[in-house]
């Protein structure tokens, strides 16, 4: 790639927070879920432990089935407005009023009409999130084909992210101080739905996509195509392998924050202090792992957020000795320092894995390779929710009351030991990445070549 060719794929700034800001809509449902669904659902709705986990699981099972048919479906949409925009718009309504109705529980259901109700709910917001979710992390790839120049829309997009997690958040400790559990989730999901949609519309008329070789690129013919494809990119499989481990440290360390203050500090205040760090120190931390993975590489620098969030969970399983919790957030400061170093690494890692397939196997998989990594994302979120529900009643939680000193000393086992051990297998994953940024330029060179651009 000459140099000319290469800044012609760089961006304007313009395009880089008219993409970026989509993914503040994002993360205000998925961090608002991650942290609040598993808690909405055992200690204000009162559902079972185990019935949690479970439509948690099955929530995630769903994902796995319509993420990679929509990747499919929007790789090959045609529209004037290229394959990936339009549902920025298409789903932004259905996917706010979906996120009402996760929250939504009549006071009149009990029982088996009120784990119906939530797992319904549930399935209808995570199909509507799918709808946006896919195209969008794929729009992305269209914009750029530079890797470095992806590293840095991946930093901005995450900022933005994040910025839409510390929202739901501060939305959260407020209407939680004015209103009981139940209504203050249903304002928090209403308000976050209304936002959204303007944020997805400023998204929509902000973003374009670059009017080259990808979309006249072969693209596999039928699902057993993509599957072959990609079980021959071996750059695809180690960021497949590290997201899946990654998704399950993460899911465990932020569904269960809450419980870790309010049950083993009896300080529930410091929960929502604690997810305000989690989710506000990304937003110095975020640039930081951006300049980071430009000196010295992402795969290098995904070892090295490995490292800092291992730190901060041994950091944390040693705190529980202390009666005050300043020092839990600390510990929690320093793994939202690690994890949020795959935040960038990942979304910016990813699309390079797409020309690496191509030249491999002279197929390009786009959104089908975003269904699939996804999917997998959602199994892994899967089995970790059921796992935390079963896991739940194995150290004989009981929402609401006090728990046991035998229950806390889980509790943290549970927060702490399985985290880290899914962080140090995202590492080994990581270690088999093959891609650099000089490898990943000649392979672009020779994808134009092929393709006489």
């Amino acid at each position: 790639m000459s140099k000319n060719t290469k800044a012609s794929q760089s961006l304007p700034w313009s395009a880089r927070l008219g993409y970026g800001v989509g993914d503040f809509a994002l993360n205000m449902f998925w961090q608002g879920t991650g942290f609040y669904l598993l808690f909405f659902y055992t200690d204000v709705i009162g559902l079972p432990n185990t019935v949690a986990g479970i439509i948690f699981a099955i929530g995630g099972l769903w994902d796995a089935f319509t993420d990679p048919l929509m990747g499919v479906i929007a790789e090959r949409t045609r529209s004037r407005w290229g394959a990936y925009r339009p549902y920025l718009l298409l789903g932004s309504l259905p996917l706010a009023v979906s996120f009402a109705f996760v929250f939504i529980v009549p006071n009149s259901f009990a029982g088996i009409p009120v784990a119906l109700t939530v797992l319904v709910a549930l399935i209808l917001f995570k199909t509507s999130y799918t709808v946006i979710s896919i195209p969008y992390s794929t729009l992305g790839v269209r914009m750029t084909e530079d890797s470095d120049e992806r590293t840095r829309i991946a930093g901005i997009r995450m900022y933005f992210g994040f910025l839409g997690g510390l929202s739901v958040i501060t939305m959260a400790s407020y209407f939680r101080d004015r209103f009981p559990d139940q209504q203050a989730f249903v304002v928090i999901a209403v308000v976050c739905g209304a936002i959204s949609v303007c944020i997805f519309i400023l998204c929509f008329f902000g973003t374009r996509t670059a009017a080259r070789r990808p979309a006249n690129a072969p693209v596999a013919a039928n699902f057993t195509e993509i599957i072959t494809t990609l079980l021959r990119n071996r750059a695809f499989l180690a960021i497949l392998g590290g997201i899946v481990f990654v998704t399950i440290a993460t899911t465990v360390i932020n569904s269960t924050v809450l419980y870790v203050f309010q049950y083993g500090y009896d300080d529930a205040s410091s929960g929502g202090f604690a997810l305000m760090i989690m989710a506000g120190a990304p937003l110095i931390t975020i640039p930081l792992w951006s300049l980071v993975a430009l000196k010295v590489g992402k795969k290098n620098t995904w070892l090295m957020g490995s490292f800092a969030a291992l730190v901060g969970l041994a950091g944390l399983y040693f705190s529980t000795s202390a009666t005050s919790p300043t020092y839990a957030l600390v510990a929690y400061g320093v793994i939202a320092l690690g994890i949020s170093s795959y935040a960038v690494l990942f979304w910016s890692m990813l699309p390079d894995t797409i020309e690496y397939g191509e030249h491999k196997t002279w197929v390009r998989n786009e959104s089908s390779i975003v269904g699939v990594v996804s999917s997998g994302q959602k199994i892994a979120l899967a089995v970790t929710a059921y796992g935390l529900g079963i896991s739940l009643d194995a150290i004989d939680y009981t929402a609401g009351q006090s728990q046991s000193g035998e229950t806390i000393e889980g509790l943290i086992l549970m927060v702490t030991a399985v985290p880290a051990i899914a962080i140090f297998f995202s590492a080994i994953f990581m270690i088999a990445y093959p891609i650099s940024s000089l490898l990943h330029r000649r392979f672009t060179d020779e994808l134009h070549s092929r393709h006489d651009i």
